[in-house]
């Protein structure tokens, strides 16, 4: 009689197949979440160099006295002005960053661009003081570049 009786033990075929495609599809799901998440960090770490960067070359200019050289834009004509902000108010500012003051690039974020410029808010006029200094740095791939720019204003 043992013999006429089927074994109910195990899985069938259909069952492994099942349990394999679900298995698969969350495996699926978590790589890509994983990859997400690591993509999502790197940006991150990016980001944060590249704000290191800016306000360590903001550092660099406390006071008016540590800007070697510059001088508030006299020229009248808006499209020619380069720092004053009453006559230009979209001036670029006077480039003030030399090479030699630069961060060292870290080599992590992509390619590197740091700049800081100066400009004259209230004019010309008498002392022309505050100055705003404006640190920027573009740093990134190609096709995912970011920009991090930090103000101040120096007496």
């Amino acid at each position: 009689m043992r013999d006429a009786q089927q074994s109910n033990a195990g899985f069938t075929v259909v069952e492994m197949l099942v349990t394999v495609v679900l298995a698969g599809i969350f495996i699926a799901f978590f790589v890509q979440m994983f990859r997400a998440t690591s993509a999502q960090q790197s940006a991150l770490i990016r980001q944060a160099t590249a704000n290191d960067i800016a306000r360590s070359n903001l550092s660099k200019f406390p006071t008016v006295a540590s800007i070697a050289g510059y001088t508030c834009d006299t020229n009248s004509s808006t499209s020619a002005n380069t720092n004053n902000l009453t006559i230009n108010p979209n001036a670029a500012g006077t480039a003030i960053l030399s090479d030699s003051q630069k961060e060292t690039d870290p080599g992590t974020i992509g390619t590197l661009v740091q700049t800081v410029r100066a400009l004259s808010p209230r004019g010309c006029s008498g002392s022309y003081l505050p100055v705003k200094i404006v640190s920027t740095v573009e740093y990134g791939f190609t096709g995912q570049r970011d920009t991090v720019e930090y103000a101040t204003y120096v007496f």
